[in-house]
């Protein structure tokens, strides 16, 4: 199987996106794994599992989003974990 194509990223558009958002969520809950996650493109997965990693490495206080965006804080945080997340 080749490797699919890559393109340029930055962390804010990784957090942005909104199953960044909800593996968040489900994380800091303590939920499983989302029930369809199997039925994802491999994007979306990523995303999820980025956002759970990221939750898993940063204290529950620390705010994602606020006013519908992603604070400084919370990129901070990713800049500092990277090596912890995918």
């Amino acid at each position: 199987m080749a490797q699919v194509p890559t393109v340029p990223t930055t962390i804010r558009q990784i957090m942005s996106h909104r199953l960044f958002e909800i593996g968040v969520r489900d994380a800091r809950a303590g939920r499983p794994f989302a029930r369809n996650y199997d039925r994802w493109d491999g994007d979306e997965q990523w995303a999820y599992d980025r956002g759970r990693q990221w939750a898993a490495a940063v204290p529950k206080s620390v705010p994602l989003k606020r006013d519908g965006r992603v604070t400084r804080e919370a990129e901070a945080w990713y800049t500092r974990c990277r090596d912890d997340i995918l």
